[in-house]
């Protein structure tokens, strides 16, 4: 297997999840900061990264991010998927959200991004580490840490007691280096995108600029995971009962399903990703009908 290049291990945690055959604020957001890696690549890469040559790659990955077109965007994601998908890193799969009553019983079609669980769960956990980990924190980290963030999906890497010690970590590394500084300051992301959705939480500490006055950096949420109803039979069913009806539907659809213990509740992780099932009705036609909703985690 060759290297993994810094945007395909960007692209391989920001589109994992993501609907692969229709445009999206999500997706858009998650191929602005693939571009922005791609830029990066080759400063990232070097043992001793001269500042000044960071601070002009970084300058012109905030702007390539910022300027991508969506028919740039789409080019871009194609050969990013084809490269990964060739390293079989990646695949197209039935999207999840396809499990969901009102779309399979219209018969709709969605593909979604799944990336390899092994290699996934090893940059994730990687990165992880490294950022919350006493110790220094390695530049490709940070640079990574900084693309999640402008894409959106740094909440599903870190939970909301984890981003405090994010927050604590790039204060310190931002106060003892320039490089660090410029990095955590800069952004990319575009507001239209983050906001014309539902606001899953509000997080702004995290982004708050400690150097530069007036200066305060949103948290870029985006709806990048959507609830699913799934009808089966609540009454006279067990907990247990609904959920192995659920892995039984969702496993029957192609997907990945694996019961994960947390504390004192048990979560479906599904394609890499954690969610909570809940008894629910919904009415269709004026017909009540019984199910379970998968309600995504963020940590």
């Amino acid at each position: 297997m060759k290297e993994v290049k810094l945007s395909e291990k960007c692209a391989l945690v920001v589109l994992n999840g993501l609907e692969s055959l229709h445009p999206s604020n999500a997706k858009q957001a998650a191929l602005r900061a693939v571009a922005a890696a791609k830029v990066m690549e080759d400063v990232v890469g070097e043992a001793d990264a001269d500042a000044a040559e960071f601070s002009a790659k970084l300058e012109e990955a905030v702007e390539r991010g910022k300027s991508l077109k969506k028919k740039e965007g789409k080019e871009l994601e194609a050969a990013v998927f084809a490269s990964l998908e060739a390293e079989g890193l990646m695949e197209q799969v039935p999207d999840i959200l396809g499990c969901d009553l009102n779309y399979y019983t219209a018969g709709i079609t969605l593909r979604a991004y799944r990336s390899e669980e092994g290699e996934y769960l090893r940059l994730r956990e990687g990165l992880r580490a490294d950022i919350l980990e006493d110790g220094p924190i390695s530049l490709e980290s940070a640079v990574l840490l900084w693309l999640h963030r402008e894409s959106g999906c740094i909440h599903e890497l870190f939970s909301a007691e984890e981003q405090k010690r994010v927050q604590s970590r790039m204060v310190e590394f931002s106060v003892q280096n320039d490089t660090y500084r410029s990095l955590w300051t800069a952004e990319f992301h575009r507001a239209t995108e983050f906001f014309t959705g539902k606001i899953l939480r509000t997080k702004r500490n995290l982004f708050k600029n400690p150097y530069l006055e007036g200066i305060n950096l949103l948290f870029p949420f985006l709806e990048r995971r959507q609830a699913i109803f799934i009808d089966c039979v609540n009454f006279g069913t067990s907990v247990e009962e609904r959920r192995i009806a659920v892995i039984e539907h969702i496993s029957s659809m192609g997907h990945y399903v694996e019961e994960v213990k947390n504390g004192s509740e048990t979560l479906l992780k599904i394609d890499n990703v954690y969610y909570r099932i809940f008894p629910r009705s919904m009415q269709m036609a004026r017909v009540p009908i019984q199910g379970v909703e998968l309600v995504p985690v963020y940590w």
